[in-house]
């Protein structure tokens, strides 16, 4: 019986496809021993709008294609990532749709179902971002009373064995959060994260700002079960609250000062650019691209200034309106205010009071997990 060796002494030159790459040059290492690299990113725009971006190219175009080919290389991570397709297609379809609708219509009837059209389209739009953006009212508050970073990013870069002897593997790149699961959070890539700092740094920071002690012989055994804690709590508070503020971007959406919007959006309002002809095409190329400034600028303006004036809207009702259609904007914003305050407050009051919680001992069990 014969014992294949060929892969025995096989080593792979990691070569980096990208500047984001780890610096792997001219380095050996045995094929069955490529590593994952692990890093923490800033919490910022930045980086969030990196890792959306390649979440969502990836999931049209690298995931679908691993898929479809049965690639043996594909990850459950792939499979979650791929959801995003659905949600963004489906977003375009019903603003096609709102829009798409009144060229049916009879032309009395376009104008009006045009006009809507565009508002409902907007509603979709507004009820993604409103939905994003809302998370930070919870994360932003529990983040700065307790040191819990619910969002914090992180990236993985793992290195599949490339199927020929002479190439180099390829790096797939995955975006997690440290926190994303209650569970399982990534305690691991918590140790050293400050270079000079002891091992427990980051435990060592969280324990002392939510008054569980100074200078605890494992304080990461102390913080974690807290961790954990805030998770759960803030992931409710978060669930709970973003789609009611959904809910008030749709209704912003839907308010009269709008039409001003976009009327200026329009082909109509935009300034055409003529060339001059006695320019040469430098020039003229240059002065159109001014022409386009001023037109954004211009709608970026409009959309600013009616922004503030349907919220107003918003705010106070219609006019004519009478008892709940008066009050229905006042009373979806209190409530998605209330809903983010009330979840960050219970977060924030459990993280602090944690360490006041007595621990008692089933002594029936043989073993007590927090």
């Amino acid at each position: 019986m014969g014992i294949d060796t060929s892969n025995a002494n096989r080593t792979i030159a990691l070569t980096p496809k990208s500047a984001s790459c780890p610096p792997y040059d001219h380095v050996h290492i045995p094929a069955e021993h490529i590593p994952d690299e692990t890093t923490i990113l800033p919490n910022n725009l930045n980086t969030r709008a990196r890792s959306s971006f390649q979440k969502v190219t990836s999931a049209f175009t690298e995931y679908p294609v691993k898929g479809l080919k049965g690639d043996k290389k594909s990850t459950f991570y792939e499979f979650l990532t791929m959801g995003n397709v659905p949600y963004i297609l489906g977003s375009l379809t019903f603003m096609g749709l709102f829009n798409g609708a009144p060229s049916w219509f009879p032309n009395f009837n376009k104008k009006g179902a045009r006009h809507w059209g565009n508002r409902m389209a907007l509603g979709v739009l507004f009820y993604g971002l409103a939905k994003s953006l809302s998370k930070s009212l919870v994360t932003v508050p529990v983040k700065m009373a307790t040191g819990i970073d619910t969002e914090m990013p992180y990236q993985k870069v793992s290195y599949t064995i490339p199927e020929r002897k002479d190439a180099a593997p390829d790096p797939l790149y995955e975006q997690h959060k440290v926190f994303e699961s209650r569970d399982f959070p990534r305690y691991d890539i918590l140790y050293n994260m400050k270079e000079g700092e002891p091992r427990n740094y980051y435990y060592d920071r969280i324990a002392r700002k939510n008054g569980l002690g100074k200078n605890l012989e494992a304080s990461d055994g102390e913080v974690k079960p807290l961790i954990k804690d805030v998770i759960s709590r803030s992931s409710t508070a978060k669930s709970l609250s973003t789609y009611m503020w959904g809910g008030v971007g749709v209704m912003l959406a839907v308010q009269p000062a709008w039409v001003n919007f976009f009327k200026a959006l329009s082909n109509k309002s935009w300034t055409k650019f003529v060339p001059n002809k006695n320019e040469n095409k430098f020039i003229n190329l240059v002065d159109r691209g001014i022409n386009t400034g001023k037109n954004i600028a211009r709608i970026a303006k409009s959309f600013g200034r009616n922004f503030v004036k349907a919220s107003k809207e918003l705010y106070k009702g219609p006019a004519a309106a009478k008892g709940f259609n008066k009050h229905a904007g006042k009373i979806f914003l209190g409530l998605a205010t209330a809903i983010s305050a009330l979840g960050a407050i219970n977060t924030i009051c459990g993280a602090k009071s944690y360490g006041n919680r007595k621990i008692t001992i089933d002594s029936n069990k043989k073993v007590q997990v927090d």
